[in-house]
């Protein structure tokens, strides 16, 4: 049996192992697998199911970071090492509840999506344990103090370098413990010297898949335009849902996309906007605003431009599809994707810090107009896609070798 168990901060981290436990279906139909499931059970629980994965809900109720803020603006130990890492990373708590499902189901190996109290689990009962990661070492330690600034937080640093220091001698023995390493980041030298991952790849530990996505090669008719009354024309996807740091970054990017959308309709008055993450918009003309879309893939490939936070998964999914996007981050306080957004920018995607309206209206308007047939417009994304963007499939041939 294999256990999953994905991080409870973000959708990413579920979507990545589920991918990864449908590839593993794919080659073996009569794997058993289970999930301990700890963030948006609501949504993935049916969808964990429906690919012949029992659900184990580690968490006991509805949990969900998108909906509030999870940092202080104030980052010393007590408010960033106790009240933030302590609670959603290495919770005690949480691993002895991992060490108890590992004890009562006897997986073979777990695979932990930057699950640490996952990984301390397995590692305190001699379980194998694959560490599925986005991130060469904890966030903390790939940016400086100036980058937090930036982000407008009041920063003790005398505590930040013992936090650096403790976390990433946390993340280092637990590389060392681990069976397998996988990633779908591509390694950037100047970025990643020195961490423990790229110590791995060097090694031969860990691994670059590429995409860990669902399977995107079946294309179905689309029926996106009627689901949502968008007509023959032209539309981009703004989307704002996702793990935030701050409240306010998510209502301020909200207010930059409906101005700037507004501006680039005086230009392109045929352009229309489905609105991803809020149902709560007042109507208005060409906006369809929509908390949640099921085909996520269809509505893509029918977009004329994606404008998206640098979450990983996205990345990866708009890479894998060919996907033109525009990655915007409202401000350095969602410090969680700072890293992100400057990788992306490094290997050429477009990209945008702040919520100034006319600066992204800008920006799209720019993007619209670029040449997607040209040979080279697509070569940021081929760098991310690894270049077919089958990762699932490679990480469960890594996995299925590391279980026989």
């Amino acid at each position: 049996m294999i256990l999953f168990a994905p991080a409870p901060t973000g959708s990413g981290h579920n979507m990545r192992v589920l991918s990864i436990g449908r590839a593993l279906r794919n080659y073996n139909p009569d794997l058993e697998m289970k999930v301990a499931l700890a963030s948006l059970q609501d949504v993935f629980t049916p969808m964990f199911e429906s690919s012949g994965i029992e659900v184990i809900d580690v968490a006991g109720q509805l949990m969900d970071y998108s909906k509030k803020s999870n940092l202080s603006r104030q980052l010393d130990w007590g408010s960033y090492i106790a009240g933030y890492i302590s609670n959603t990373f290495l919770s005690s708590e949480r691993m002895l509840a991992y060490l108890a499902i590992i004890e009562e189901h006897k997986p073979r190996v777990v695979i932990s999506d930057f699950n640490m109290a996952a990984c301390l689990a397995a590692i305190f009962s001699r379980t194998p344990f694959v560490f599925v990661t986005e991130r060469y070492d904890f966030t903390l330690c790939q940016l400086t103090d100036q980058d937090l600034s930036e982000g407008g937080f009041e920063l003790n640093a005398e505590d930040l370098k013992r936090a650096r220091t403790a976390l990433h001698k946390q993340f280092s023995w637990m590389i060392e413990q681990s069976q397998l390493v996988l990633t779908d980041k591509p390694y950037i030298p100047e970025m990643d010297n020195g961490t423990p991952v790229a110590s791995a790849l060097m090694d031969g530990k860990a691994h670059f898949v590429g995409p860990m996505i669902r399977d995107f090669t079946q294309t179905n008719a689309s029926t996106v335009r009627a689901d949502l009354g968008l007509g023959d024309g032209p539309f981009i996807v703004a989307s704002i849902s996702g793990t935030t740091m701050f409240a306010e970054s998510k209502q301020n990017l909200l207010n930059a996309y409906l101005e700037a959308f507004e501006q680039l309709r005086s230009v392109r008055p045929e352009l229309k906007m489905v609105l991803l993450g809020r149902q709560d918009i007042a109507p208005r003309e060409g906006l369809v605003s929509v908390p949640y879309y099921p085909d996520w893939m269809g509505l893509l490939r029918e977009a004329s431009l994606l404008v998206s936070a640098p979450g990983w998964i996205t990345v990866t999914e708009i890479a894998a599809l060919h996907i033109p996007t525009l990655f915007v981050l409202p401000s350095k306080s969602e410090y969680h994707e700072a890293e992100a957004l400057d990788r992306l920018a490094r290997l050429g995607f477009p990209t945008y810090l702040g919520c100034e309206a006319t600066a992204i209206a800008g920006l799209i308007d720019a993007e619209l107009d670029k040449d997607t047939d040209a040979p080279s417009y697509f070569g940021a994304h081929q760098r991310v896609a690894a270049p077919d963007g089958l990762g699932a499939q490679r990480a469960a041939s890594r996995i299925l070798s590391l279980t026989h």
